[in-house]
């Protein structure tokens, strides 16, 4: 995963199914990705195409607090699978990673 956005979501519990979305949109594939066959689930829970209730964000919340979140993503595309493995972006991972220079 590399999405700034994406991760800082992750780090912050924040069940935005947009900055998945915007990661998506940067695929470099030959196919054009068809928005009205895309899936995106937090966990078990479906979050796109699905509209998001009031009432789905404490139980998304805390999905997205768990120690390891997964992403599941289906482009619609036909039988294919990957895994990819990523991490948050932190406040505190970037100063880390500020205060030195190689």
């Amino acid at each position: 995963m590399n999405s700034p956005l994406l991760k800082t979501a992750v780090h912050g519990a924040d069940p935005n199914c947009g900055r998945v979305a915007m990661a998506i949109g940067k695929c470099e594939d030959d196919r054009d990705i068809i928005p009205e066959r895309v899936r995106v689930a937090f966990g078990d829970f479906g979050v796109y195409p699905r509209p998001l209730l009031a009432a789905d964000l404490a139980d998304l919340t805390a999905v997205m607090r768990s120690e390891h979140v997964s992403i599941t993503v289906d482009l619609g595309f036909g039988i294919g699978s990957a895994r990819v493995w990523g991490c948050e972006l932190s406040a505190g991972y970037i100063a880390i990673n500020a205060e030195y220079s190689t």
